[in-house]
């Protein structure tokens, strides 16, 4: 499944919505400005890994990369 940008950006939205968490929450916990988040959120920024990982901890989520030979 390749993930763009914008399909990142919705599942870190949909997430921070569940847990009834503001971009301002999100900041906090994070650490990442909320202009960042809301830029990754609307598919309008590519974060690095450590941004998202950053993220995901907060949101309860993780990264799982697969590298493989086509």
């Amino acid at each position: 499944m390749e993930l763009t940008n914008i399909k990142i950006g919705k599942i870190i939205k949909k997430r921070r919505m569940e847990l009834n968490l503001e971009l301002k929450d999100l900041q906090d916990y994070s650490g990442v400005n909320y202009v960042s988040i809301s830029d990754i959120e609307n598919g309008k920024a590519n974060p690095t890994i450590k941004t998202l990982e950053k993220l995901l901890d907060v949101l309860g989520m993780q990264i799982n990369i697969e590298v493989v030979t086509k």
